[in-house]
């Protein structure tokens, strides 16, 4: 951003500035926000055209502000009536962000050929999202969360359920399963700088577990002197939400400490029958999480540098009165950066993860364990820049994994066995452009698994042509998912009574897919759109098969996977502070079981979000309107079983069940005071929809409409704004 001084003024009064607020293009900017430091402001009106007068000379602080445009902060000197022309730049309207998930190398997203949305943390707060899934579903269409059995949340994306997401916080791994999906209350939105997705398999950088994406939580790092924020919030069902994050940034030392707690009381989905009378409650059970991180930074000299990360976890669920659930979970890392000249750079990490759960018994105060799970990464990775637009990255990587688990055997003396494998794995990669227009990643990545002594190949080729404003995008990638611990050497009786057992199976194959990707993006400074059409050809697919004589289910590599769709997605930005999103998402997901397709991806999706924004002097006003529709779906159940007449054998029998389409939309006020206090309400499922029958396998789980305020609180900008009103 600049500014030029253009020429002075006579005859006004005494130190007034005049000027006018234009854009790139050379357009005007009207209703942008013209503000001095600790005193009062301006507008621009319809021609962009604003005049602010100063109490006497002297230098000032000022900002100018446009929603959809960088914020531009300078100091200025007034000595005399004067005139000046702004100039402000389109926001980086994430183009220009750098991003990391995509290429394992940093990128700005406007030069990244891998397909990746970004969800920024200014986009995260405005609409009042506190969780994972709550992001997900209001950012991208197709995403839905559920619950099964025991009140456990599971994912579907698409077609693609929570084994097939790779998950990360800061690029790493995440311990702990249940349903085959994480533990998703563990990924807090607090201090999210952003949320980077990337489309299609991501098995060449990630390995398994990225057959369907990845999505990678990066937190925020200290960049002021100091920076304390605290933060609570209360909504429905008694939720209370407690949190507080303290940065430093002392030049070669960075530190963030973040803590948080929340709380929630149990409540009840309640079934109807065509009468209004309920007919079955299922409950969703309360309890309490706690969140605590420990970043730390250190920069030796230039080009050297390390980090030191800790985190733990604390979440205990009120399953009955006598029993409580209790999840935990202790992390720690280190990354040690070393840039060897203008051309080479080391990168050396260690990550541990270790994922616990526990019963506790209130009346007697004893703890049994049922299950734990520990990750140990260790990985050296080199870049090597040729030229600035030519990067040869390679790496060496060591996996450790053990669990226990209570659906396996157990040993002699009566304790819970515990397996364990180990993973090799070494990767290349070439990141190339010419000409600023072609752009092109390719790679391979190789695993070695101790649990099947054959090394399995992950390919993947990425390309780009641009011509602003167009850019079009290319993508293959191999896929796999090895089999987890629990699949291979489950010996799980569920009711604990002989009555329905779990077997694992030891030769099971690795799940292989192929994965292509297209996308079309057309981008300019206040619009924008992308259009995506992908296919995902996946065999080997692992699930249980029921035996209904032995009352037994086993896991196999039973049937193949076809999944074809298309998404399209228009932002625009208009002028007076307005804005809108627009996504559509279609899905053909096939996955022919016992000859019927046993998916349960809604094929149609969409999202809708109108945004409203408004700034005067050291007020700051976001409205925020969003839903998502998903059609209905159909669904094949096993309904029961009967005899096979040629083979005499007992065989499923399907029904089709109808899951409704339904909409929820959400509201959500914003409100920013002297840049230093956040007053947030919101209300979710504004119409009140509820579903006449709760489906804990698909389906709306909203129990009605719910409603939270939250207030956030930074320290160190109320004790800046008071030294400059104070000036």
């Amino acid at each position: 951003m600049f500014f030029s001084w253009l020429f002075a003024w006579g005859g006004l009064s005494a130190q007034t500035l005049e000027g006018v607020v234009h854009d790139a293009s050379g357009g005007v900017l009207p209703m942008a926000t013209f503000q001095v430091q600790a005193g009062k402001g301006a507008v621009s009106d319809v021609d962009g055209r604003f005049r602010y007068r100063f109490p006497g000379p002297g230098s000032y602080k000022v900002s100018l502000r446009y929603m959809g445009y960088r914020t531009y902060e300078n100091v200025i000197e007034i000595r005399r009536d004067t005139a000046i022309d702004f100039l402000l730049h389109p926001e980086e309207n994430l183009l220009d962000a750098v991003v990391v998930t995509g290429t394992r190398t940093p990128k700005t997203l406007m030069d990244v050929p891998v397909v990746t949305t970004v969800i920024p943390g200014r986009e995260i707060e405005r609409t009042g999202a506190l969780t994972i899934a709550d992001v997900l579903q209001s950012e991208i269409p197709g995403v839905e969360f559920g619950r099964q059995m025991d009140g456990q949340v599971v994912m579907n994306m698409q077609g693609m359920g929570g084994s097939d997401i790779l998950f990360l916080i800061d690029g790493e791994k995440m311990a702990g399963e249940s349903m085959n999906n994480i533990d998703y209350e563990r990924l807090s939105m607090d201090n999210v700088a952003r949320v980077e997705i990337v489309r299609g398999a991501g098995s060449a950088l990630y390995g398994s577990n990225a057959v369907g994406g990845v999505v990678n939580i990066i937190t925020k790092e200290a960049d002021d002197p100091w920076s304390l924020n605290l933060n609570a919030r209360y909504g429905s069902h008694n939720e209370q939400r407690y949190g507080a994050t303290l940065g430093f940034d002392r030049g070669k030392f960075r530190s963030t400490t973040s803590a948080s707690c929340k709380f929630v009381d149990t409540y009840y989905l309640e079934s109807r029958d065509s009468a209004g009378g309920v007919t079955e409650r299922s409950p969703i059970y309360g309890g309490r999480n706690i969140h605590a991180s420990q970043v730390f930074g250190y920069e030796f000299r230039p080009g050297l540098s390390l980090k030191l990360r800790g985190s733990f976890y604390h979440r205990e669920r009120d399953y009955s009165p006598t029993r409580k659930n209790r999840y935990l979970d202790g992390s720690a890392g280190a990354i040690l950066d070393y840039e060897a000249g203008e051309k080479a750079r080391f990168r050396f990490s260690y990550a541990f993860d270790l994922y616990n759960k526990n019963n506790f018994y209130p009346v007697s105060g004893n703890t049994t364990q049922e299950y734990r799970n520990a990750y140990n990464t260790a990985e050296v990775q080199f870049d090597y820049r040729f030229t600035e637009k030519n990067v040869l990255t390679t790496g060496l990587e060591y996996f450790n994994e053990s669990l226990l688990s209570n659906q396996f055997d157990t040993t002699e003396t009566g304790d819970w066995m515990t397996y364990g494998s180990h993973t090799a794995v070494a990767y290349a990669q070439h990141d190339i452009s010419f000409r600023d227009r072609y752009f092109l990643v390719y790679g391979l990545r190789m695993d070695y698994n101790s649990q099947f002594r054959l090394p399995h190949l992950s390919p993947k080729v990425s390309f780009m042509y641009k011509i602003e404003p167009v850019s079009i995008r290319l993508s293959y990638a191999g896929g796999f998912r090895a089999p987890s611990l629990k699949e291979r050497y489950s010996n799980y009786d569920m009711g604990d009574q002989g009555w329905f057992i779990i077997y694992g199976n030891p030769e099971l194959k690795p799940e292989k897919s192929q994965n292509a990707v297209l996308s079309l993006e057309y981008a300019r400074k206040s619009a924008s759109f992308t259009a995506t059409g992908y296919y995902s050809y996946t065999r080997d697919k692992i699930t249980t098969v029921y035996n209904e004589r032995q009352d037994t289910a086993f896991y196999r590599n039973v049937y193949s996977s076809h999944t074809a769709g298309f998404d399209a997605s228009l932002i625009f930005k208009l002028p007076y502070g307005f804005g809108f999103r627009l996504g559509y998402s279609y899905v053909h997901d096939l996955r022919r079981v016992d000859g019927v397709n046993a998916s349960y991806a809604r094929p149609h999706s969409g999202i809708a979000r109108f945004d409203y924004h408004y700034e005067k002097d050291w007020y700051r006003l976001d409205v925020s309107l969003s839903g998502r529709v998903l059609s209905a779906l159909l669904q094949n159940n096993i309904a029961g079983y009967a005899e096979d007449p040629e083979t005499g054998r007992q065989i499923p029998v399907y029904e089709e069940t109808r899951y409704p389409a339904y909409t929820l939309w959400k509201l959500n006020v914003s409100q920013r005071f002297a840049d230093a206090v956040s007053l947030n309400a919101g209300i979710d499922n504004l119409f009140d929809y509820r579903p006449a029958e709760y489906d804990l396998v698909s389906g709306s789980l909203s129990p009605g409409i719910t409603f939270f305020v939250s207030l956030s609180v930074d320290l160190d900008g109320l004790a800046g704004f008071a030294k400059g009103r104070k000036r």
